[in-house]
């Protein structure tokens, strides 16, 4: 099916270059709020399992099950909600909602609720950046687009910097009572709400490189089937690369806890300077290499490429056992700068090789498969191998096991996927 993704109709998008960079700033920043929403009780779940008493198993719920279920139930029909609508005007609902999800977290008193108010949080956070990407890719050409999704991809690591920096320093203010979580939540819902306002400055640019115009439900779905080739391959690699960073978000942190006996507000600077540093050099890497690839080699050069990186995160993947916490801290930087460049990458092929008319429906189904793997089962996939281990001390150990296999494995799926893409260039 190589050939299906050459026959692209592509228009090069006239929007001047000012107004694609505005454009492009409104996305990032909606992209880090949505990461920043979803990430935002990870440096606060220890004090909530120790107020609530809650299992490790409940948090892996709140942080994993509850933010996929979601996006598993209405990936198809929000992405064709985005291919047919205004985006701009859809993520205007979605920020507003994304806030009131925050909003809701805090003031949960059951772990229903608070699994339901995850659960808007989680949703919202996939759509907004499904959308993001979609207008992105109608603002720059094939060859651009691994920059462009650079910045955004930098947004989104920057918003979980500040989710985990911003939340340790708010519960080491708080002090030590058992509701000050509660408090730190509603402060770090104040800036989701004032990006829910920025959004309305944005502007629906025209959508380019359409291979059908205005095709039915059906005419997607065969549209779509007849692009399994470079899809399923993509989406596998993607999909267990995302159980990797999707595992290391929710139980990174802990591990440092159990594992070094850290005080919160040292365990948020360690995770914030990890993802600050790692989503600001693995995007710009990730982006690079994306449109180097597509000038000279294509999509086919990519996906080996993709295996290549893969290859460098299994020793890095091993940050979870390191005996000290510089060791640790640096390893886990690596792990991460090099699953960001993954996913730029990843993310941008998907742009260039699936026709705008299915971008977003194909980038909903990927988003909602990531996250019902990277943020659904990955936690708990944690979580069972600790106890299966010998407990909570083991969660260390039971992170390091789930991160070398994801890593070990996307390396042969993309590698044994790369022969299903072009050759050359997508123009």
């Amino acid at each position: 099916m190589a050939e299906a993704a050459q026959g692209l109709i592509v228009t090069a998008p006239s929007s001047a270059p000012a107004a694609r960079g505005y454009h492009l700033l409104l996305l990032t920043l909606a992209a880090a709020a949505a990461t920043y929403a979803r990430t935002a009780i990870g440096p606060l779940q220890e004090s909530m399992r120790a107020a609530l008493s809650l299992s490790d198993n409940q948090m892996a719920l709140l942080q994993g099950l509850a933010l996929a279920l979601p996006m598993l139930i209405v990936a198809v029909p929000l992405g064709l909600l985005i291919d047919r609508r205004s985006r701009v005007r859809l993520l205007f609902v979605f920020a507003v909602l994304n806030a009131a999800g925050s909003a809701l977290t805090a003031i949960a008193s059951t772990f229903s609720l608070l699994f339901l108010a995850r659960c808007l949080v989680g949703l919202t956070a996939t759509a907004i950046t499904t959308a993001a990407f979609s207008l992105l890719a109608d603002l720059y050409a094939p060859a651009q687009r691994g920059r462009a999704s650079m910045v955004v991809v930098v947004g989104q690591y920057g918003g979980m910097s500040g989710a985990f920096a911003l939340g340790g320093a708010l519960l080491a203010v708080a002090g030590s009572s058992s509701e000050n979580w509660r408090w730190a939540v509603l402060w770090l819902t104040v800036p989701l709400v004032l990006v829910m306002f920025a959004m309305l400055a944005m502007r629906e640019p025209p959508r380019t490189g359409l291979a059908i115009e205005n095709p039915t439900t059906r005419q997607s779905f065969i549209e779509l089937w007849c692009y399994r080739a470079v899809i399923l391959p993509l989406l596998a690699g993607l999909i267990i690369v995302e159980i990797g960073i999707g595992a290391v978000l929710i139980w990174a942190a802990p591990s440092f806890s159990r594992g070094f006996a850290l005080a919160p507000d040292r365990i948020g600077a360690i995770m914030g300077i990890a993802l600050m540093v790692s989503g600001l050099l693995g995007p710009i890497v990730g982006g690079m290499l994306a449109d180097q690839c597509q000038r000279n080699g294509g999509p086919r050069r990519t996906m080996l490429v993709l295996s290549g990186l893969s290859l460098l995160c299994v020793p890095a993947a091993l940050f979870p056992v390191m005996p000290g916490v510089t060791s640790a801290s640096v390893l886990l930087a690596t792990f991460i700068t090099v699953i960001s460049a993954i996913v730029v990458m990843s993310t941008t092929l998907f742009t260039v090789v699936i026709p705008n008319e299915l971008r977003g429906l194909c980038i909903a189904v990927a988003a909602a498969a990531c996250t019902v793997f990277g943020i659904g089962l990955a936690p708990v996939a944690v979580s069972l191998i600790s106890g299966a281990l010998g407990g909570p001390s083991m969660i260390g150990k039971a992170l390091a096991v789930v991160c070398v296999l994801a890593a070990g494995v996307s390396v042969g799926i993309f590698a044994f996927g790369s022969r299903h893409f072009p050759r050359t260039a997508v123009q």
